[in-house]
C-alpha cells in the first residue's frame, strides 16, 4: 500500500468512526424526543455533551489534520492530488470543509453546547405546554449566546468574513448569506402577499366535512398505511409520536421519522406523515459507495427540504394524489363517505393566513420563513432583545400574515429549532421550496405521465428519477453546482412562484 492509499484509508476510518459516534448520539436525541421519562433529561443532556466531545476530539485531532495535508487537500486545494478518483477527491473535500470548522471550536465549548441544547430543548418542551416564554427565555438567551460564538469562532463578524449570521446560514446553505437571501425572498414576500388578498376576496371551499373529532388511534393507522404507500421501507425505519414533527438518521438502514396526532385537525398527521417520509427516502437512497461516509448527506438543508416539500406539497396536496388515497382514507374514517375527489382536493388546499408554520399552506408557508429570517437578523445584529420576541412575532404576523396569536404557544415557542440552537435553519424551508420546483420541472419533463402514475399510487418511477438524479450525489456537490447539473438553471423563484399562483388561481378562480 502507497503512503497515499495509507492515509486515505486512516481518513475513512476516522470518518466511519466519527459518524458511529454522531449516529449513537442522534439515537439519544431521538429518544429524547419520543420516550425518553421527563426526568431523565439531565442525564441525557450529560451523555450527549459527552459523545459529542469525543466525537469532536477524535475528528479534530492533529493526525486528521496531518493525513488531509499529506493527500494535498489544504484549505486552498480542499479535494487534493488530482490523480485520485473523483469519489475520493470530493471526500477530502468535504473531509477538509467539516474539519476546518470543527478544529476552530474547543472541545470544552462543543461539551457545553451539546449540554445546554438538551436542556434547552427539555425547557422548550414545557414551556410550549404551558404557554411560558419566561421559563424558556433563559435557556434561548444561552443558545444565541453559544451561536454566536460558534460563527466567531470560525471568525464571523470580523473583517470581511461576513456577519454572524452569515456564519450561520453557512451551516445549513453553503454560500448563502443574508443578503443573498433578502434578494431571493423580496419578489416571493410582494407576490405571495399579493396573492393572499385576492384569495382572501373569494369565497373559501367548504372544508366543513373535516371539522370533526378524527381517533388519534386511527389516524396513526392510517399514517402507517399512508407511509409504506409512498414506498417507506419499514424494514429500514419507524414511525413515532413527537411535539414537532422530525426525521432523524440513526444508521444507513436506520431512519427515524415522527408526526403528530391532533384529534381536531386530521390533515395535520396526514401532512407531516408525507413531509417527513420525503426526508426520508433521501437519507435511505444514498449508493452503496457513500453509505457510512460524511459524503452521505444532502447536499444542503435547502435541498433536503426540496424532497420533503415536493412529497408533502407537490405530489400530497395534488388533485391525482388523492384520486388514489381519498377511497384509502375513506376506508378509515367512513364519515368523510360521500365527500367528492373536487371538494375533498380544494378542502386540502384552503389558503389564507395561519398561525402555525408546519400547518401552513402552500402559499402562506414561505411568508412564515420570511418572517423568522426577519427575526433571526435582528437577534444576531443586536437589535433585538429576546425577551422582545413574543411582542415582536405578534407584531410581524399581524404585518406579514394579516393574523395574531393569543398565545405564545402559538406564537414564538411554536418551533422547536431556537432550543436547538439551529438558528440560521428556517431559511432553508423556503429554499426548499425553489429548489423542488426546478427538479419538478426537469422530472415532469422527464416523465409527462406524471399525473397518472401518481394517480395509480406507483410512486416507483419517481422514487428511481430521484434516486438517478439527486439522491445518487449525496453531499458531493454543492446546491448550485447540483441544481446546474440536474435542471442546467441557477436558483430561481420563477418556477416556484408560476406553480403557486397557476395552482391557486385555478382552485380560488382568480
Amino acid at each position: 500500500m502507497s503512503s497515499n492509499e495509507s492515509s486515505l484509508a486512516k481518513l475513512h476510518a476516522i470518518d466511519r468512526e466519527c459518524n458511529h459516534l454522531a449516529k449513537a448520539a442522534a439515537v439519544l436525541q431521538w429518544d429524547q424526543e419520543t420516550y425518553l421519562p421527563e426526568m431523565g433529561v439531565e442525564d441525557r443532556s450529560e451523555q450527549l455533551a459527552i459523545l459529542e466531545t469525543i466525537a469532536h476530539d477524535k475528528f479534530c485531532s492533529p493526525e486528521t489534520g496531518r493525513l488531509l495535508g499529506e493527500m494535498g487537500s489544504v484549505p486552498e486545494t480542499p479535494r487534493g492530488d488530482e490523480k485520485l478518483p473523483e469519489l475520493e477527491r470530493d471526500f477530502l473535500k468535504v473531509l477538509r470543509r467539516d474539519y476546518d470548522r470543527a478544529v476552530k471550536l474547543p472541545s470544552d465549548f462543543v461539551a457545553a453546547a451539546a449540554k445546554a441544547g438538551g436542556l434547552s430543548q427539555a425547557a422548550w418542551v414545557k414551556a410550549r405546554k404551558a404557554n411560558d416564554f419566561s421559563a424558556f427565555l433563559p435557556h434561548l438567551k444561552t443558545m444565541i449566546d453559544l451561536s454566536r460564538r460558534q460563527a466567531e469562532y470560525w471568525g464571523y463578524g470580523k473583517g470581511s468574513a461576513g456577519s454572524v449570521y452569515d456564519g450561520l446560514l453557512g451551516i445549513y446553505e453553503p454560500g448563502m448569506g443574508e443578503a443573498a437571501i433578502s434578494a431571493v425572498f423580496a419578489p416571493i414576500r410582494e407576490r405571495l402577499s399579493a396573492l393572499l388578498k385576492k384569495i382572501a376576496a373569494k369565497p373559501a371551499p367548504d372544508a366543513s366535512f373535516l371539522d370533526y373529532e378524527f381517533d388519534p388511534e386511527i389516524q396513526s393507522a392510517y399514517s402507517g398505511s399512508l407511509m409504506q404507500s409512498l414506498g417507506f421501507d419499514t424494514r429500514r425505519g419507524r414511525l413515532d409520536v413527537s411535539a414537532h414533527p422530525f426525521t432523524t438518521t440513526l444508521g444507513s438502514d436506520d431512519i427515524r421519522i415522527t408526526t403528530r396526532y391532533l384529534p381536531r385537525n386530521l390533515l395535520s398527521s396526514i401532512f407531516s406523515t408525507i413531509h417527513e417520509s420525503g426526508h426520508a427516502f433521501y437519507e435511505l437512497s444514498f449508493p452503496h459507495e457513500l453509505r457510512g461516509t460524511s459524503l452521505a448527506d444532502g447536499a444542503s438543508m435547502g435541498i433536503h427540504e426540496s424532497q420533503s416539500r415536493f412529497w408533502e406539497n407537490v405530489i400530497g396536496h395534488s388533485r391525482p394524489f388523492w384520486e388514489g388515497q381519498l377511497p384509502v382514507l375513506q376506508s378509515y374514517f367512513p364519515s368523510l363517505k360521500g365527500i367528492s375527489l373536487d371538494s375533498f382536493y380544494r378542502a386540502v388546499n384552503l389558503a389564507g393566513p395561519s398561525l402555525i408554520r408546519i400547518e401552513a399552506d402552500e402559499v402562506s408557508y414561505s411568508l412564515h420563513i420570511i418572517l423568522r429570517f426577519e427575526l433571526e437578523r435582528g437577534l444576531f445584529s443586536g437589535e433585538i432583545d429576546p425577551a422582545d420576541l413574543p411582542a415582536l412575532w405578534r407584531q410581524k404576523m399581524k404585518d406579514i400574515l394579516g393574523v395574531e396569536p393569543e398565545t405564545d404557544a402559538d406564537g414564538v415557542l411554536q418551533d422547536v429549532h431556537w432550543s436547538m440552537g439551529s438558528f440560521g435553519y428556517f431559511p432553508s424551508y423556503a429554499l426548499g421550496n425553489l429548489y423542488g420546483l426546478q427538479f419538478f420541472q426537469k422530472l415532469k419533463a422527464d416523465i409527462p405521465n406524471f399525473d397518472a402514475i401518481v394517480a395509480k399510487g406507483d410512486f416507483s418511477v419517481i422514487q428511481n428519477w430521484l434516486k438517478e438524479n439527486i439522491y445518487l450525489w449525496g453531499c458531493r456537490l454543492d446546491p448550485p453546482e447540483l441544481l446546474k447539473k440536474v435542471t442546467g438553471q441557477s436558483l430561481q423563484a420563477e418556477p416556484f412562484l408560476n406553480y403557486i399562483e397557476s395552482k391557486y388561481s385555478g382552485i380560488y378562480g382568480i
